[in-house]
This record gives C-alpha cells, structure tokens and sequence, in this order.
C-alpha cells in the first residue's frame, strides 16, 4: 500500500493546454513557443507539466541546471531542451551535455570552447547582458566577441537576452532600451557571419507586450501556469490597448482536515499565543505548514476554503500543520477536503491572493510548494 501524502497538487490539462493556444494566437506561426518548467515547473511538477506541455504543442522545454535537463530527457529522449542557468563545474559535467537537442546558453567564450569538443555538440547560444546585469556577455563588447568567436571557428547557434523590468512598470523604456541594444547586438553578429542565429530575448509578459521581442522564440514560464507576471502588465495591456486573452490557473493545492476541536471562549491557539479566542470556537487542524510550502506571514491573516466557505488561519502557522476556524461550517467533518489554492463552491483562493497576503510575487507562493507531493493531472 502506498503512503498516503499529507496534500496533493492537481493539475489541469486543459489550463495548460489553453494558455499555451492564447499564446500561439498571439506570437503567430514563425515564433516557437518555449514551454519554461524549471524550478519543478514553477512548484507544477516537472515531469507532468512537460508531458501536459508538449501534449498541448510546445516546440521545446527550458530549464534551469543540468539536472533538470537529464531528468526531461530520460522522460522525453528527443525533446529540444534549453538550459538557461549558470552550469557550476562545467569542465566536470560537460560530457553529460553531449545532446544535440539540447540547447544551452553560455556567457563567457570560454563556456562555448568547452562544448565545442563535445560530440555531438550542443546547441550553443550567447547570452547577452542588455541591462539586467546577471549573466551574459555585456552588450558594449559584442563586436569584439563576436570577432573572437569567428576568428576561433567556434559553433555558435543562437543568441539571447532577458529583459530586468518589464513586469515592474507600465513605462518600458528600460525595456526597449534593452531591445534596442539587443538588435544592435545581433546585427554586430550578422556582420561577422552569424546569419542564421536563434535569436530570443521574450518571456511571458514581454511576449504579451512587444511584438518586435517575439523573434524566432519566447521562453514563457508564469504564464504557462495561468498566471500573470504582475498586475502592471494588465495595466500595460489595457494602456496599449492590447487583449491577449484570459489566462487559466491550472493548480489547485488540496488538503484534508486531520483534526477537530472544540474551544471554549478565551483559549489561546498555537505558538506564542498570538490569537485568542471571543466567542467558543470550533478548530480544525489541517497537516501543512511552512516546511510544506505555505507562507508563514499567513499567520491569522489568510483563509482556505472548507466546503465552499472561508476558514480563517487562527495563530501562528506551524512547521507541519496550520489551525482554521470552522465555527460557521457546522457540519465539517475529519478527513474533508481543504483548499489550499484554487476553487471550492462560490469562493477561490488564488496565489495572487497568497502573495498580496504575504507581500510576495505569485511566483514565489507556487513555487515553494513541497516537490515531494503528488501532482496529479486532471482533465
């Protein structure tokens, strides 16, 4: 018999498959679309999110670290497969790397001459730094690397920036600021023979935004999931005057009572004491807690949902359970259904309700969910 997991994240098959249409209406036939599952597909679960995603049309998969790449290929032999992170030790690891489908981003000269030996050799693309400053070449040297690169014979397939700010704002001069010396890169590059390079700079809220940063990919991650990179690129959107279309979550977070207490008027509940209650107090306990994923700033502020109603947090959330107030859902029961994130009856609990609760980024509020849990896919 197997364990039985303390909570379980369902994922939907028809979310999935309808963010990635809205975005293959919007980027048209001559961009592919790159489906970005890395960091356990942003808490979705790698494996399931990647067989959801090809299913539904994705052209290749990206990740962040080796290890990722070797789990996606063992499931998936032929999938093209873009390595976006820093590679640690890349002299130790690089014959694992000897994929043709797999394509990898590089920043220093020295990375693409190590896996130039490699046989067959990777696809090897150059990031470009445009004004993030994080990986990547800097964009005022392009010229003399590209003459480098030509002058050594290396192989070089693609080239690629990422934007620092377009989720931030709703004025992108940043961003075309970086587009603009993204195209004057590539064009340094085509100067020096490189004419047929794959040339990205796009993830999902330039995508949605700039036509001209779509190019022969976009690497679309939060939106892949259903969610929205920040409130600013609706606004955005709406000020361009731009519809792209609903976005559908595809996770719901789902527990189950384990618990049930009655508590008369002026009990403490949990660590520290830091709720008491005002009136006698019908408690549930629910087995997840910080260590599984669930903020700990939730702490007598946030709600799940029990049979259609929301049940307040009552004190602090703990390392492995969390209490809620039940009192006016009388007929709760041990061993009900608790949502943690998602849609129970008339009401919804949505990540960006988690992260406005905790001042975060929706991103963060999936991703932390514990890997170990069953994803399931339904519908």
């Amino acid at each position: 018999m197997g364990l039985v997991s303390s909570s379980t994240v369902y994922l939907s098959r028809s979310a999935i498959s309808h963010n990635i249409a809205l975005f293959r209406k919007l980027i048209g036939p001559k961009s592919k679309f790159t489906a970005v599952v890395k960091s356990n597909a942003y808490g979705h679960g790698l494996i399931e999110t990647a067989t959801m995603a090809l299913g539904a049309g994705a052209d290749l998969l990206a990740v962040n670290s080796v290890e990722e790449a070797k789990r996606l290929r063992v499931a998936f032999p032929k999938t093209i497969i873009l390595i976006m992170g820093s590679i640690p030790s890349l002299e130790t690891v690089a014959s694992s790397l000897s994929d043709e489908n797999f394509w990898i981003l590089v920043s220093r000269i020295e990375e693409l001459e190590i896996l130039s030996k490699l046989s067959p050799t990777p696809k090897l693309h150059l990031k470009v730094n445009t004004g993030m400053s994080r990986l990547g070449i800097s964009y005022e040297d392009a010229e003399l690397v590209a003459k480098e690169i030509f002058a050594k014979k290396l192989p070089l397939n693609g080239i690629a920036t990422h934007f620092a700010s377009t989720e931030d704002f709703t004025e992108h001069s940043h961003s075309m600021l970086q587009l603009e010396r993204f195209q004057k890169v590539i064009h340094q590059f085509e100067k020096h023979g490189f004419i047929d390079l794959v040339c990205h700079c796009a993830s999902s809220a330039s995508a949605m935004l700039f036509a001209e940063a779509r190019m022969d990919l976009v690497r679309v991650g939060i939106s892949l999931y259903g969610l929205w990179p920040s409130l600013e690129t609706k606004l955005s959107l709406s000020l361009m005057k731009k519809e792209v279309g609903s976005l559908k979550p595809a996770l719901t977070w789902k527990t189950k009572i384990q618990h049930i207490q009655e508590l008369p008027q002026g009990s403490f509940v949990g660590y520290g004491s830091t709720y008491k209650t005002t009136h006698p107090t019908k408690l549930a306990v629910v087995p997840v807690g910080y260590y599984e994923g669930l903020n700990r700033k939730l702490s007598n502020s946030g709600y799940m949902l029990v049979a259609g109603e929301r049940a307040k947090i009552l004190g602090r959330i703990c390392m492995n359970m969390t209490m809620l107030d039940i009192t006016n859902i009388p007929e709760t029961k041990i061993g009900d259904d608790v949502i943690i994130i998602g849609k129970s009856g008339e009401e919804t609990v949505t990540a960006d309700d988690h992260a406005t609760w905790t001042g975060t980024i929706n991103y963060e509020v999936v991703t932390k969910i514990l890997d170990s849990f069953p994803r399931v896919i339904v519908d």
